[in-house]
């Protein structure tokens, strides 16, 4: 799958505009604040209905202006799927085939994306969340009941809270501990088979962009490694620990608290590796996720790369677009000067101030 035409309105500094891209490389050039970034934002908006810079959508939408929109043509094994979003600060319209869609899960599902940009470090330094929800990304794509166990789960958890924060709901505690154990095994299942999924493709990549160091991974599930993760056992464990919970007003321990472990040999990778390597760890992490869609999945997924210049030395650049050439991925890549890497399939584009043009050199 890749997109094939492109339509941005009112997002950031970009009014109305149109892009025609190729399956292969797609190289976007321009200064720093000429658009750039707010080209791969209309993407992050259209596949997941949020933006990777803002959590505000009143910062994406264009100064003075309702909504912002975007649509797209996708190819997909020869046939086109045509599919938008037109989000206000109240309001999100989805549509596929000229069909109104309710839920956004159903937009993601049809355009995996990748995102590195400048913040993608953060999946090894920042919170045990932003490396659950790289997990949990994969997983939505590779196990089609993953996302309603997940949503259920969160709904439960939120109902137990609610129970521990006030000895009036007390009553209810023993109810909501019961759900809550239903579909953690499975989550815990699922998240286990996407982190082994991970492990070989992740050291091939690495084999390539940092062939000095000894990465490996691990989940932590959310409970200590001595117990079980069957419903019953966790059941158990639950109700051996209410008094912690009761004492904290929250439950402490479970699927919500799993972590990702990155590692350089027996040391965490956030206290051992220079920023460097962190930010070719992080890309390489997210290189894996895409190669697993592609993997996994009868249709590729796409991966957009922000500020790729000012993110890698010129021969990390070259090792880097090689890999992903032999991936065979639809990229969309920002850049602030052309690039010394020979590309067989590329179309590259000019930027300034939120208008594109193709670039001829």
């Amino acid at each position: 799958m890749w997109i094939q035409k492109l339509n941005i309105k009112n997002v950031r500094s970009i009014q109305d505009e149109s892009l025609d891209f190729c399956p292969g490389f797609n190289i976007i050039i321009g200064d720093n604040a000429s658009g750039k970034t707010s080209l791969l934002e209309s993407l992050s908006l259209l596949s997941s209905g949020r933006s990777f810079r803002s959590s505000h959508i009143s910062e994406v939408i264009k100064y003075q202006q309702p909504s912002a929109l975007v649509n797209a043509t996708l190819n997909n094994n020869n046939s086109s799927i045509k599919m938008g979003i037109d989000k206000s600060q109240s309001k999100t319209s989805i549509r596929i085939n000229q069909k109104d869609i309710f839920s956004q899960a159903e937009l993601s599902s049809h355009l995996p994306i990748t995102i590195i940009h400048p913040n993608s470090l953060e999946l090894i330094t920042g919170a045990p969340s932003l490396r659950r929800a790289y997990i949990d990304w994969l997983a939505f794509y590779i196990f089609p009941d993953f996302y309603s166990k997940w949503k259920t789960y969160q709904h439960v958890l939120k109902q137990r809270n609610i129970c521990l924060k006030s000895p009036k709901h007390f009553y209810a505690l023993d109810k909501w501990t019961s759900e809550l154990v239903i579909n953690q095994p499975e989550i815990i299942k699922y998240r286990h088979q996407t982190v082994e999924l991970i492990k070989p493709i992740l050291q091939k990549i690495t084999s390539v962009l940092l062939p000095e160091l000894d990465i490996n991974i691990e989940l932590y599930s959310g409970f200590p490694n001595d117990i079980q993760t069957d419903s019953k056992s966790l059941l158990d464990f639950y109700k051996s620990k209410s008094d912690i919970d009761i004492k904290f007003k929250r439950t402490v321990t479970g699927a919500h608290k799993a972590d990702l472990k990155i590692n350089l040999g027996d040391t965490s990778a956030s206290q051992s590796a220079s920023r460097g390597q962190l930010k070719l760890i992080a890309i390489s992490l997210l290189l894996a996720r895409s190669e697993i869609i592609l993997e996994t999945k009868s249709s590729k997924g796409i991966l957009l790369i922000d500020d790729l210049s000012s993110e890698l030395d010129v021969i990390n650049q070259n090792k880097l677009l090689k890999f992903i050439s032999d991936l065979k991925l639809q990229s969309i890549i920002t850049t602030t000067k052309p690039l010394t890497y020979d590309l067989d399939q590329a179309k590259m584009f000019h930027v300034k101030h939120g208008s594109f043009s193709e670039y001829q050199g």
